[in-house]
């Protein structure tokens, strides 16, 4: 204590009267390299109290904008090296600060230099990737997502954010929604190696779009070196069928401009089988078997060039272009016995060839730049989207080889989108004053035409089944915030307010629905930092969910003869309000949250017993009520086993209507999942993952508990420029969905999902270069996202 006394106070002998900035960059003692993810915290003198508290950027970075007169030191840890007090007076130009390693780590276990995995900042939860060993055996970003805190990643990989919600993805602090098929794509292309870290947000402020609930912000590393800088993944990937995806990305940076090029092919095919147990009106017993094959050729292309007109100002031009070609085999059998199973009723097949097609054009012109202590950053983005499709569709009678039914189906979808959005951020007094506006013009064109083959042997128009749809929405949307601290107490306030303007036209049905609503979206963020290492974090946030486009387009989707969903252009969009609690001391997190949404959207199946179809239809329900609690931790057993823990608890409560009668059933279930890193001789990583989740459901369907394991070996080889992965997934097979209808007296039914997830994979990423300057995913609104739902 008397040495810490003696400390401060000649520290405050030598610090100097602050500035109105404090920024730096942290730098290895040894080798000179930044170091990234530091925790940087502003101290005052002479009571040492919290002012500010930051994280360094990934190049080790930071900056502490508007410090009041006073006198400060700062301190600066980081895992495997020595904590340092800094007078912020000594930080001249350039202003790097050296850290020197621990001698004491490297006698024990931690490895020099090694970020802590997770660290808790307000709201945010930033997981390091890059060098963590936890993630070195990981195949590519979305496989570290199936091990990351607060994420779920389905069987058919779409991302879940505590079970909740669809996360908007972020890339560098951009947003850059995506079709599920693209987004899969470019996380695929992305390995632990280029990313830098991974930020959590569950509960985002005013800032962002309404519709964002919830966003995962991947950090790419970076470095300001000149020249060229390549990287050429590729993977391939084995179950039944065999699928290939490669990357290629390449960079060149001058002193005044970054140009960037990114290409890849998808090809080979894919699988998915779906599958149901009916008991009919008539007591019969139906079973559904349907198995999709899919073949792909698809390739995407990304060019960017970033210009530096200043230091403080930079235009950014981007363009991407993403071509998804598909070749469908759907086949299907219908098979109906007698309520004993004796007798067949009927026994029919399907086989439907499909020639999906989407064509994703898209522009990007933006701008940032600082005026003194104003900052002022410009998105505007134009996105054309064509989707188009033919079928033809055979059911025969399989016992009398029959030709029952033959239509074919011509599908034109065509949307544009056009948005602009404006930021500004001004540092005052002693905290930030943010605000901005947002604007969004999209034009949905959809025209499905059905001819079925008439008993004279031509194909008549089938006008019951085909349609034409216009879908036109607008969005203006403005929003202010300030942030800023008192003491060890840290907080940030924001409103936003989005109108929303729509025209559904449905030609064919005669029918318009216009709707204009404004919504009012408040957000606030307490942080209480108790120690740079431990904080508790209070937030609260309301947010918009519209529905997607084809939640309201109103054609028809077929998994069988009997069995497709159809879109509702009457859907509203629903409000979620949330509360969270979060705590994190250390690298141990726990997080509380509960919430409800107000007209949640949702399916809900309708049998006819005439004709037997079972139809999935859309609407809106009143409430619903959910709460979750969440613990990560990570342990390190010993210097070669490191392993990591994740725990969530979930509740929700919806009330249903069915057939009468509304059902409002409680429903709990939890969630396990983690990983085993063992660190092998020769610099092999060895990396077993699980997940397990127990009995869930909705108002009207059960879950069935399910889980998987997967393994992982990597190693890196040509002093890190060549990396290898081997993984094998769902070594058990046991990763399905599996739904059973509740009341079985309304309607029996069991149905399930498999999406084809055994399987093995290898991929081989080689880098080349000396520049590592990242290449940026174009910025995209959240209206092109809901556009290729």
């Amino acid at each position: 204590m008397m040495i810490r006394s003696i400390f401060f106070c000649l520290a405050a002998l030598l610090c100097l009267p602050a500035t109105a900035q404090i920024k730096g960059k942290i730098t290895d003692g040894k080798t000179g390299q930044g170091i990234g993810f530091v925790s940087v915290s502003l101290l005052s003198l002479p009571d040492s109290g919290l002012v500010k508290g930051q994280i360094s950027d990934s190049a080790g970075r930071f900056s502490f904008e508007n410090v009041p007169a006073g006198r400060y030191v700062l301190l600066l840890m980081a895992m495997g090296y020595q904590k340092l007090y800094k007078n912020p007076g000594d930080l001249a130009p350039p202003g790097e600060i050296a850290l020197m390693a621990d001698p004491a780590l490297l006698n024990e276990v931690t490895v020099t230099g090694e970020r802590a995995a997770l660290q808790r900042q307000g709201d945010k939860l930033t997981v390091n990737i890059s060098g963590n060993r936890l993630f070195n055996a990981s195949a590519n970003a979305l496989d570290i997502f199936k091990k990351l805190p607060g994420l779920e990643v389905g069987a058919d990989g779409a991302i879940l954010m505590a079970g909740r919600v669809a996360p908007a993805v972020f890339i560098d602090g951009k947003p850059s929604p995506m079709s599920p098929e693209e987004l899969q794509n470019y996380l695929a292309s992305l390995t632990p190696a280029v990313i830098s870290s991974i930020e959590v947000i569950s509960n985002p402020s005013a800032r962002y779009d309404g519709e964002h609930k919830g966003i995962i912000d991947i950090r790419l590393k970076r470095d300001q070196a000149l020249g060229w800088q390549g990287t050429a993944t590729a993977g391939l990937q084995q179950n039944r069928y065999a699928l290939s995806e490669n990357q290629f990305s390449l960079a060149y940076k001058t002193k005044k401009v970054a140009y960037t090029a990114r290409a890849g092919y998808t090809g080979g095919n894919t699988i998915r089988r779906y599958g149901a147990l009916q008991h009919l009106a008539n007591t019969n017993i139906m079973t559904t078997r349907t198995g999709w094959k899919m073949g792909n050729n698809n390739v995407n292309l990304q060019l960017g060039a970033d210009y530096k007109i200043h230091e403080n100002h930079r235009v950014e031009a981007l363009f991407r272009t993403y071509h998804l070609n598909r070749d469908v085999l759907l086949l299907n059998t219908l098979y109906t016995t007698d309520a004993a199973a004796e007798k067949l009723v009927f026994n029919t097949s399907s086989v439907n060839l499909s020639a999906p097609k989407q064509h994703n054009y898209a522009g990007n012109l933006n701008y940032s730049g600082r005026f003194g202590k104003t900052q002022l950053e410009l998105v505007s983005s134009v996105v054309k989207i064509v989707n188009r499709q033919s079928e033809d569709i055979q059911n025969k009678d399989l016992v009398t080889g029959r030709l029952e039914e033959y239509w074919k189906t011509v599908l034109k979808n065509d949307i544009l989108i056009r948005t602009a959005q404006l930021d500004f951020m001004r540092n005052t007094g002693k905290g930030k004053l943010t605000a901005g506006v947002k604007f969004a013009f999209t034009t949905t064109q959809n025209d499905i035409r059905y001819d079925t083959l008439a008993v004279a042997g031509d194909f008549v128009p089938d006008s019951a089944r085909s349609n034409h749809f216009r879908y036109d929405e607008y969005i203006a949307a403005a929003y202010a915030g300030y942030e800023g601290s008192f003491k060890k107490l840290q907080y940030n306030l924001s409103l936003r307010a989005e109108n929303t303007r729509s025209i559904a036209n449905a030609y064919t049905e005669k029918s318009v629905t216009e709707r204009n609503y404004l919504t009012w979206l408040p957000s606030l963020s307490l942080t209480y930092v108790f120690q740079p290492s431990r904080q508790l974090n209070l937030s609260f946030s309301r947010r918009i969910t519209r529905p997607n486009f084809a939640q309201l387009n109103p054609f028809r989707v077929y998994f069988s003869p009997l069995n497709y969903f159809i879109g509702n252009p009457f859907l509203k969009a629903s409000t979620t309000t949330m509360l969270s609690l979060s705590f994190a001391i250390n690298t141990f997190n726990i997080t509380v949250q509960a919430g409800r949404e107000n007209d949640p959207l949702t399916r809900y199946p309708e049998y006819d017993s005439t004709t037997n179809i079972l139809q999935y239809l859309g609407r809106n329900l009143s409430y619903n009520d959910f709460a979750a609690a969440e613990i990560n931790f990570p342990v390190q057993v010993a210097k070669w086993w490191r392993m990591n823990y994740n725990v969530r608890g979930s509740y929700k409560k919806e009330p249903t209507p069915y057939h009468g009668v509304t059902y409002t059933i409680p429903i709990t279930d939890y969630s396990l999942w983690g990983s085993q890193v063992f660190s092998l001789p020769r610099a092999f990583t060895f990396d077993i993952s699980y997940v397990y989740k127990s009995r869930s459901g909705n108002g009207l369907y059960r879950i069935r508990p399910y889980g998987k394991v997967d393994l992982g070996l990597q190693r890196s080889w040509l002093n890190g420029k060549l990396n290898t992965k081997i993984n094998v997934f769902d070594i058990f097979d046991t990763y399905r969905s599996y739904y059973i209808f509740r009341e079985k007296q309304i309607l029996n039914n069991e149905l399930n999902h498999w999406f084809g997830n055994r399987k093995l994979a290898v991929n081989i990423t080689y880098s080349f270069g000396r520049s590592t300057h990242k290449t940026r995913q174009s910025d995209r609104s959240e209206e092109e996202n809901r556009a290729m739902l």
